[in-house]
């Protein structure tokens, strides 16, 4: 199969609730927000750059902004971004709250949403959702008027309607611009997508699939500046009925709770937007006939399923660490050398752990992981695995390095040959387990077994006859060699399987304390999404649908002191003021 790509495009959607007023206490603010990527410190071709902002929802401390953010998503390299609230005043911008949230870790988050606890108040959702590239006829335009009972400040929504396994959602992509003192509406034409129009669901077999003749609801509003906007009616219908409206000039009366109003709309002009002329008669034959309406061209393959597909699905990634406390590693009392405590520093393991650990946990829903020990005298014997930490599974990097702090206190005496074959074998049947289990209940799991060795490998030819065992288990092998040593062996066995066929599982890299995290998790990772997919993929297995409900969620509070700060023109443009402050970094300390 081939390598997936190394970045994907997701959608990042955002909504705030209880923001603190800046306004007077007869009305509230009227919040916009401005998403800021902040640059990795340790990749030098890196600025931090305003990637967009929302647009404004007047008199509301409560937003569901409509516009959504396209980014490059990557695993294995941390994408933080600020966002920073701010109230669209008639003379000038006022911030609001601001926070930092990372796209890795709303991805590894229940519905793959995250709320975040705003600065100095309030609380920002966030969720990550795979981006589907629209059709060659890339959008819709149409015109509403609407004949209301009395004049009032109207505006109006669009809805789209998503079915999943947890129930329908309503799901607002279009919001217009309110008018002054109408009763007979005439907006402006909206444009929308046509992929943010074409309904989701799953069918029997729990694959995704589009809905050809989208559900839309339209909802009708008064917009008041110093109360809360009253509903005034809505309807129904698909794009279809938009353009069967349109050309029957039929009027589409507004509903208000189980009642049919006075009120109504027209639909004044359907048009395709962004295709060509053949793709356009095409559209134009499909409406007209009142069939489905489908997004040209028709037909089109599905794209193959992506790592983001499988993970945003709630696929888990369980990870379990395997350290090497072999004699190569040189006397653990003496300072400098590889596993030598210090109250005061980390060593090269504990940094490698932080390193890589840290962003692995985020995709495992529970966070629980196993820690083996090997190449160590444990009990009177030598052995190839033993337990670390006083658990079977411990919570979190910060588990993992608790549990291996205490080893050296256990009678543990350090000892040779490297024997790896043992703890992947242990490594691949719970990875078995935890699939086959994830499988039974709907769900889905991926095992990663992570080996820190000092030690080059004491029999290549049996540890190559073990990859090849465990090669159709859900498991990746990430070998990471820890301090200065011969690791030739060890490219060998990341080399090897791609040259005699095969299912390719091990990844080998050499650790250097001196290299920035970024680029080493980078390098590191670089394989797994493609040795994730392959698996799923070779045995028809399909990613799940988002779960899409709205259940309580925990709410971060770490939105760390990274704080951005924007200018605005009088023309509305925007810019970083202060790019000093667009830098976030972390280093191999918890």
């Amino acid at each position: 199969m081939p390598r997936q790509k190394r970045t994907q495009r997701v959608k990042l959607i955002l909504q705030a609730s209880n923001l603190r007023n800046t306004t007077s206490a007869l009305r509230k603010s009227s919040p916009f927000a401005v998403v800021t990527q902040l640059a990795t410190l340790g990749f030098s071709n890196e600025e931090p750059c305003i990637i967009g902002q929302t647009e404004t929802i007047p008199n509301t401390l409560q937003p569901q902004w409509t516009k959504y953010f396209l980014l490059e998503y990557e695993f294995g390299k941390e994408l933080f971004l600020d966002v920073s609230i701010y109230h669209d005043g008639k003379k000038k911008k006022t911030r609001m709250a601001s926070t930092r949230i990372e796209v890795g870790s709303i991805l590894g988050k229940r519905h793959n949403r995250s709320a975040t606890r705003l600065k100095p108040s309030g609380t920002l959702y966030a969720q990550i959702v795979p981006f589907t590239n629209p059709t060659s006829v890339k959008a819709v335009q149409f015109q509403l008027i609407a004949d209301l009972k009395q004049k009032v400040n109207p505006y109006y929504e669009v809805h789209r309607r998503d079915y999943f396994d947890t129930g329908a959602l309503w799901t607002p992509i279009y919001r217009s611009s309110p008018l002054i003192k109408e009763r007979h509406a005439h907006w402006e034409a909206c444009v929308i997508g046509l992929h943010d129009i074409v309904s989701h669901q799953l069918n029997e077999a729990g694959v995704e699939e589009h809905v050809n003749d989208s559900l839309l609801r339209i909802q009708f509003w008064d917009h008041r500046k110093t109360k809360r906007h009253a509903m005034l009616g809505s309807l129904e219908t698909t794009l279809a009925g938009l353009r069967d409206a349109c050309k029957s000039e039929t009027v589409l009366y507004l509903t208000k709770g189980d009642k049919v109003g006075e009120e109504f709309t027209k639909v004044m002009s359907v048009d395709f937007i962004g295709g060509d002329e053949e793709e356009e008669e095409a559209e134009e034959a499909v409406i007209s006939d009142r069939s489905v309406f489908v997004p040209v061209p028709v037909p089109q393959a599905p794209s193959p399923p992506t790592f983001v597909d499988y993970i945003t699905g709630g696929c888990d990634l369980d990870l379990s660490v395997a350290i090497d406390f072999t004699s190569s590693n040189g006397d653990p009392r003496i300072p400098g050398t590889p596993h030598y405590i210090d109250q005061n520093s980390l060593n090269e393991y504990e940094k490698a752990i932080i390193a890589i650990g840290s962003l692995v946990v985020k995709y495992d829903t529970d966070q629980l992981s196993n820690v083996y020990g090997f190449g160590a005298k444990y009990e009177g014997a030598v052995r190839h695995m033993f337990q670390v930490g006083d658990t079977a599974q411990v919570e979190g990097v910060q588990g993992i390095l608790s549990a291996y702090r205490t080893t050296f206190g256990r009678g543990v005496t350090m000892s040779s040959p490297v024997v790896y074959t043992d703890v992947m074998k242990v490594a691949a049947n719970r990875a078995q387990r935890k699939f086959d289990k994830a499988l039974s209940e709907g769900k889905q799991s991926y095992s990663i077994l992570l080996i820190l060795t000092h030690g080059s490998v004491s029999d290549v030819n049996a540890t190559k006859a073990m990859l090849k065992a465990v090669a159709n288990a859900p498991l990746s092998i990430i070998l990471v060699g820890v301090g200065e040593n011969d690791f030739s062996a060890m490219k060998f066995l990341d080399d090897f399987q791609t040259r005699e066929g095969g299912r390719d599982i091990c990844n080998f890299v050499k650790f250097d304390a001196g290299q920035d995290r970024a680029t080493l998790t980078r390098n590191t990772l670089y394989e797994i999404p493609s040795q994730l997919v392959s698996y799923f993929t070779d045995r028809g297995i399909s990613p799940l649908k988002p779960d899409m409900d709205d259940g309580d969620i925990a709410v971060d509070d770490d939105y760390a002191d990274v704080d951005v700060k924007h200018s605005f023109d009088s023309s509305g443009g925007l810019r970083i003021s202060d790019a000093s402050t667009a830098y976030f970094s972390h280093d191999y300390q918890q």
